[in-house]
């Protein structure tokens, strides 16, 4: 048993929401690592888009290529 702010916590409890939080845990960080792949995606469609628009409105100038 472990003790709290409101009293004793049976540690079988205890055990069972520190699993679930460790889930969540591991929930938010793939979630994570998705959020920051499709950043990275849109930041490079981003950068080709801006070249593009910037060879539309300056037609003599070379595209730059990454």
């Amino acid at each position: 048993m472990l003790l709290n702010s409101t009293g004793v916590i049976p540690r079988s409890r205890y055990t069972e929401e520190a699993g679930l939080l460790r889930s969540k845990i591991d929930e938010l960080n793939k979630n994570t690592v998705i959020l920051i792949a499709q950043a990275e995606k849109l930041i490079q469609e981003s950068e080709r888009l801006s070249a593009r628009v910037n060879t539309l409105e300056n037609p003599r100038t070379e595209p730059k290529h990454s």
